[in-house]
C-alpha cells in the first residue's frame, strides 16, 4: 500500500477527498487531531495538515501520475503532489508512524500522562509508543512536541497531564 500526499486549496479539499473516495481502489484521507481549546475549555477537533490531503492505494508512482492527470477537472483544487526525489509516496517509517497515531477515523486522539523525574510518561493513547520523542510538553495548551518531523514541522500532539502517577 502506498500513500500519496496533495497539498490542495483548503476549499476545495472536502470535494477533492469525496472525489477520490469515489474513484476505485483509493482511499483518501484527512490526518485530524484532537485539540484542547483552553478559552472554552474543551477538545476540538481540527485537521493535522491544514490543506493535505492523504491517498492509500496500491498504485505505484507512475500509476498515481497517470490517474492525477486523467482526472483533469475533477482535480480542481490541487496545487501539487508532494515529492521526494520524484516519489511522493510516503515512505515506510512514515506510514508507520501515521499507523501508530492515527485511529481507524485517522484522528489523533488526546494521550494521557504525568511527570515522573522531569520526564513525561504516558499512560494511555498513541503517544505511548513514541514516548521517548517527546521534547516538550506545555500543560496550559495540552500539547506535546515530538523530536519527529512530518511534512517538515515538528510533530504535536494533543496531552492531558495528570498531577501524580496513576
Amino acid at each position: 500500500m502506498n500513500y500519496y500526499v496533495l497539498f490542495c486549496q483548503s476549499l476545495k479539499i472536502e470535494k477533492l477527498y469525496q472525489t477520490f473516495n469515489l474513484k476505485k481502489d483509493t482511499e483518501a484521507f484527512i490526518p485530524k487531531m484532537e485539540k484542547y481549546i483552553r478559552s472554552k475549555d474543551k477538545i476540538i477537533i481540527q485537521s493535522m495538515f491544514p490543506g493535505y490531503l492523504f491517498i492509500k492505494t496500491n498504485m505505484d508512482q507512475t500509476e498515481f501520475d497517470t490517474l492525477l492527470l486523467l482526472m483533469k477537472e475533477e482535480r480542481d483544487g490541487v496545487i501539487r503532489e508532494l515529492k521526494k526525489e520524484d516519489v511522493s509516496a510516503l515512505t515506510k517509517e512514515e506510514i508507520k508512524l501515521l499507523d501508530i497515531l492515527l485511529n481507524q477515523q485517522y484522528i489523533l486522539v488526546m494521550s494521557k500522562g504525568y511527570k515522573v523525574n522531569g520526564r513525561t510518561k504516558i499512560i494511555e493513547g498513541p503517544l505511548k509508543q513514541l514516548e521517548e520523542y517527546i521534547v516538550a510538553v506545555d500543560k496550559k495548551s495540552h500539547e506535546a512536541v515530538l523530536n519527529i518531523e512530518f511534512l517538515n514541522k515538528k510533530l504535536k500532539a494533543g496531552i492531558e497531564m495528570q498531577n501524580n502517577e496513576v
